[in-house]
């Protein structure tokens, strides 16, 4: 379900100074929180400079994880970095359901045995710990006994984002998530009806399901979500700096660090500004809420409190 791994390159990536650099005009830009995200960003020793560096700025950072590989002495490190959330992708209440997902034999053993160590050092409390599922076709039927074991865990938060057709280009439609058996659809959109009612308002609570995409999911996998429920702020509210210094808008390149320093530049410039218009013409919404307005469940509401914060 994820093409990121075909567009995949052997590049010169970005040195910790380089990153740094960005991190300092994002900082003194007014940015407030960092996500680091990947791929899998444990798999290199910078990654804790880059926290630390982060934390030094005073931002918030957000570390999403596949979780295979924090074993005792990582998650000593992750605790001992400050880190703020821990997000960690497990795709299923069972192993076999993550795992053939994943395509990874003995991928959820090593994410719960990592959540446990986490959960054995002393100052785990301070640290944020969520669980993302991608909801499909293939673990719909545990959607329950995902929040039990999420309970079973101590996790503070769950995040149930859907299945998209092409995950690097958002607004694509293409027929891929129905071929391999992930989309929702036909009967199996009474289960999900019938699976998201079942969650009562202590568990939506309890979990902070308040996010914008989540009422939205019967819709979504029936491809009725049109503009008067969601408002998309890609291009406005995040950017995406990949390892070579390229920074993304919603699929495509804007700009190169390396070939133009100022992150600004690159945010204001022509081509950043003609792809927020395409953006805007985008009716294929995607349900991804690092491109939502926390307040933008439904355009009725943005417009309700942005008149009552004026009054």
């Amino acid at each position: 379900m994820c093409d990121v791994w075909e567009n995949a390159e052997k590049t010169d990536e970005l040195t910790l100074d380089e990153i740094k650099s960005v991190m300092d005009q994002c900082r003194q830009w007014g940015v407030k929180e960092v996500n680091l995200c990947g791929g899998e960003p444990l798999l290199k020793d910078i990654c804790f400079d880059i926290i630390k560096h982060a934390k030094d700025l005073g931002l918030r950072v957000i570390l999403t994880t596949n979780g295979t590989l924090i074993n005792e002495s990582m998650a000593k490190r992750l605790i001992e970095s400050k880190l703020d959330i821990l997000t960690i992708s497990v795709d299923g209440a069972m192993d076999e359901t993550h795992d053939k997902i994943r395509g990874q034999a003995g991928a959820f053993e090593k994410i719960m045995e990592g959540i446990k160590h986490l959960n054995q050092l002393g100052k785990s409390s301070d640290l944020i710990k969520v669980m993302i599922l991608t909801l499909s076709n293939y673990n719909l039927d545990e959607l329950e006994d995902y929040f039990v074991l999420a309970k079973s865990l101590s996790i503070h938060s769950l995040y149930i984002t859907p299945v998209v057709p092409n995950n690097v280009k958002l607004y694509e439609r293409d027929l891929r998530a129905g071929q391999e058996g992930l989309w929702i659809s036909g009967e199996r959109l009474n289960k999900l009806d019938e699976i998201l009612g079942k969650l009562d308002v202590h568990q939506k609570t309890q979990y902070g399901l308040d996010y914008p995409s989540f009422p939205l999911l019967k819709k979504y996998f029936r491809n009725e979500v049109d503009e008067k429920d969601w408002v998309c702020f890609a291009g406005y509210r995040r950017f995406v700096l990949l390892p070579e210094g390229s920074i993304q808008m919603c699929g495509h390149i804007i700009g190169n660090v390396r070939h133009t320093p100022s992150v600004k530049e690159i945010w204001n410039s022509k081509l950043a500004k003609q792809r927020r218009v395409e953006i805007k013409k985008c009716c294929h919404y995607c349900l991804q809420d690092c491109h939502a307005r926390q307040e933008s469940a439904t355009l009725n509401n943005v417009f309700q409190k942005t008149f009552k914060r004026q009054r």
